[in-house]
């Protein structure tokens, strides 16, 4: 299951910032364009055949770091909810591109993109612990199906009834 898609990041942050992160020869020959039209799975006849050949490189790039935010997000919602959740709720395809963009940075991360993302891992730790809800899904209000319910466990009784004859 993925809770975003390589144009979702590009819709939610600029095609060049991503196209930086994911080229990764010297010099950059992806530009926001050829990102934009690799990800949209069009021609790319039209392009330098290194350009396009480094936007197929720069796609398995990016496939990797949505694939990986989707397990972070799976680890952590495992605990709480069966998977694969369904419907999916909107929040997590947000939480999916700012953890994808976080790994993109790789060595080079600056601070509010750590910001945001230590924001996500504490956000899917509530989650996971049931302090936050995912809440409804807004297309079909319906509420993802939780695995988790409740249990109760005690030891056992101190006082029993027959232990008490004569006393009352």
């Amino acid at each position: 299951m993925t809770y975003a898609t390589p144009t979702d990041l590009l819709i939610r942050f600029d095609a060049s910032e991503i196209a930086q992160r994911v080229d990764r020869g010297v010099p950059r020959l992806i530009t926001s364009q050829l990102m934009q039209d690799a990800t949209a799975g069009a021609s790319l006849a039209a392009y330098p055949l290194e350009a396009a050949g480094r936007a197929q490189a720069a796609m398995v790039v990016l496939q990797r770091a949505l694939q990986d935010a989707d397990d972070t997000i799976n680890g952590y919602l495992s605990a709480r909810y069966t998977m694969p959740l369904s419907p999916v709720p909107a929040v997590l395809g947000r939480v999916a591109c700012e953890l994808a963009r976080y790994y993109l940075y790789d060595d080079q991360v600056t601070d509010p993109i750590k910001d945001r993302y230590a924001a996500n891992i504490k956000w899917l730790g509530e989650v996971s612990r049931g302090t936050v809800s995912l809440g409804t899904d807004a297309a079909s209000g319906a509420e993802p199906v939780s695995s988790a319910g409740a249990e109760l466990v005690t030891s056992a009784p101190v006082w029993k009834r027959e232990n008490s004859r004569g006393f009352i």
